[in-house]
């Protein structure tokens, strides 16, 4: 609990809240200064910049249904488990959630390398660990009706404003071969939607949550998940690249923490993330 947490712990808690808060306010004020005209969200070839209000305003109205649905919830907090398995744990998911980004940087991870290196990443060789090394953290779960119905209409809502409304651009099948497409697709829903929710939410935000607190670990879990964005996003302009990261990815990976701290439902998170990459493939797929 957090009456329980060590003080020195609460208290870099705070301030990684509030570094979080300074670097996120640092990053918009670069992106709106190096392109004004929006961030290309897509790692798609020919992907166009999309304005930032199109980019924040779901997973800001997101977060704010998550913060006020239902209006009162029992918390459902993770705490610390037993102290060796969980400091193995944790130190081990936060070095993949390092190397990954380091790797994709030095690498040539691209097109199936970069899908498998995903996949033994945050699947495969974390998936074992947790096998081999258990108890390390508990969850609160609180099987309420609410955890259910509430993310339900979260993720209508946000799919709304993020993929239907007409400001939202569409995917252009032009040239590309529906096969690969879909092949593609399945793959970005297993390693993305799948891996990346159990990675950084469902293992990696859990345990920091446990160890320094909710916001604190919602804050860290959603930065390294916008890093890990750089590898596939980058430009080669690393202060432009970062900023540009954190404002998008990292607002999308704050409301996917946000919702996992909230209602402990991995399937709603899935699903969100599957949306937002395959949305539009499954649309012009459909319009083909």
């Amino acid at each position: 609990m957090e009456n329980n947490r060590p003080e020195i712990l609460r208290r870099v808690g705070r301030w990684v809240v509030i570094a979080g808060a300074i670097l996120l306010v640092i990053s918009l004020a670069i992106v709106f200064v190096v392109s004004p005209q929006g961030a290309t969200v897509s790692s798609d070839p020919g992907a166009k910049p999309i304005a930032y209000w199109i980019t924040l305003l779901p997973s800001a109205v997101g977060i704010a249904l998550v913060l006020v649905l239902p209006w009162r919830t029992p918390p459902r907090p993770a705490t610390v488990g037993e102290r060796r398995p969980f400091v193995i744990t944790t130190i081990a998911l936060a070095s993949l959630a390092v190397v990954f980004p380091l790797a994709a940087a030095n690498v040539p991870l691209e097109g199936e390398l970069y899908i498998l290196g995903k996949l033994v990443l945050f699947m495969i060789i974390p998936g074992v660990l947790l096998l081999l090394v258990r108890r390390s953290v508990k969850i609160q779960w609180n099987w309420q009706p609410s955890r259910w119905w509430a993310p339900a209409i979260v993720v209508v809502v946000w799919t709304v404003l993020s993929q239907i409304a007409p400001w939202n651009p569409r995917f252009e099948m032009a040239g590309l071969d529906p096969t690969f497409v879909v092949v593609a697709a399945v793959a970005t829903a297993l390693t993305a939607g799948v891996g990346e929710e159990l990675f950084y939410r469902r293992w990696l935000q859990t345990r920091l949550e446990a160890g320094l607190g909710a916001w604190p670990g919602i804050v860290v879990a959603s930065l390294t998940f916008a890093l890990m964005h750089l590898g596939s996003h980058g430009t080669g302009d690393i202060v432009h690249d970062v900023a540009r990261v954190i404002v998008v990815q990292g607002s999308f990976g704050l409301f996917l923490g946000v919702m996992w701290w909230r209602y402990r439902n991995l399937t709603a998170l899935i699903i969100v993330h599957i949306i937002t990459n395959g949305w539009g493939v499954a649309a012009a797929l459909l319009a083909s």
